[in-house]
């Protein structure tokens, strides 16, 4: 047994799972900055997620590694003509994705993001054992939310 109190035990499994803090991309991450892999097994639910609209740019940048402690690999596709666009995440080592989420923001007339929030609309996440364990929904959902915190600064509500 450790002597870790659980504080510590928490801070040693985050940066486990997460890494370093990371900084917000300042020119938008593309899937060619990354050897990555599709998922073995996805699964897909419905997700009403908002997203603050400020914070929008930083999320469509994404973020991409610099060093061994940056767990994750993020960029997102779009938005396209419609403001729909997907974000995906992959852990930096192995390359395997292990969530992507869609995204809707509504756009004005001259093309440029409108007033309202974006929201995530659906979540997909790997289920495969030999990649992660324990994948949950719920795990899935946490999993986004403290990547986007976490390495991109995002706070979702």
């Amino acid at each position: 047994m450790s002597n870790l109190n659980s504080d510590e035990f928490n801070a040693i499994r985050h940066w486990s799972e997460f890494g370093q803090r990371g900084k917000p991309a300042t020119e938008r991450v593309t899937a060619s900055n990354w050897e990555t892999h599709p998922f073995e097994k996805p699964i897909t639910s419905k997700w009403n997620q908002s997203i603050p609209r400020a914070d929008l740019p930083k999320l469509l940048n994404g973020f991409q590694p610099t060093a061994m402690e940056d767990k994750w690999f993020v960029y997102a596709d779009g938005p396209d003509a419609q403001g729909n666009a997907i974000l995906h995440m992959y852990r930096s080592w192995t390359g395997f994705k292990m969530v992507e989420v869609k995204l809707v923001t509504e756009l004005d007339e001259d093309g440029e993001f409108a007033e309202k929030d974006p929201y995530f609309t659906e979540i997909t996440w790997e289920s495969d054992a030999e990649r992660i364990i324990g994948h949950t929904e719920e795990k899935a959902k946490t999993t986004v939310k403290e990547v986007c915190n976490w390495c991109m600064d995002i706070q979702l509500p």
